[in-house]
């Protein structure tokens, strides 16, 4: 085997350890939803991010490759989150909002490369 499959094998094992994971997690947080028998904005927020990891993997399994712009989603969810429910005090506050607005910057900045280069890519085929 060679080594480059060896790491691919070993990628998908641990992605799929990630889902499992993931999947149980979600069940825990589900049954803690099911027992209170109150849903929360924080409850939702915790599913979104368990969603996009979720989705993550699939991609992975479907491309073998993971978009940067879903690590950028999670990060987005989990410091509203962390902002929605931790006593911050105005600087803290305002920092982690300007960090949330600099990843969706960074969001606007993928979109808008891959629309340069999905130009380019039909300028070119249409030169052919």
């Amino acid at each position: 085997m060679k080594p480059d499959e060896f790491i691919h094998k070993v990628e998908t094992i641990f992605h799929w350890l990630i889902y499992g994971m993931v999947l149980f997690l979600f069940g825990q947080e589900l049954l803690s939803m099911v027992k209170s028998g109150t849903i929360d904005l924080k409850n939702v927020l915790t599913f979104f991010i368990y969603m996009e990891v979720m989705q993550m993997v699939s991609i992975f399994f479907q491309t073998g490759r993971i978009p940067v712009r879903y690590p950028l989603y999670i990060s987005m969810i989990g410091l509203a989150r962390y902002i929605s429910f931790e006593n911050l005090q105005g600087y803290e506050a305002l920092s982690i909002t300007g960090s949330i607005f600099l990843l969706s910057l960074a969001l606007v900045g993928l979109a808008y490369r891959t629309k340069i280069v999905r130009n380019i890519q039909n300028i070119e085929e249409t030169e052919e």
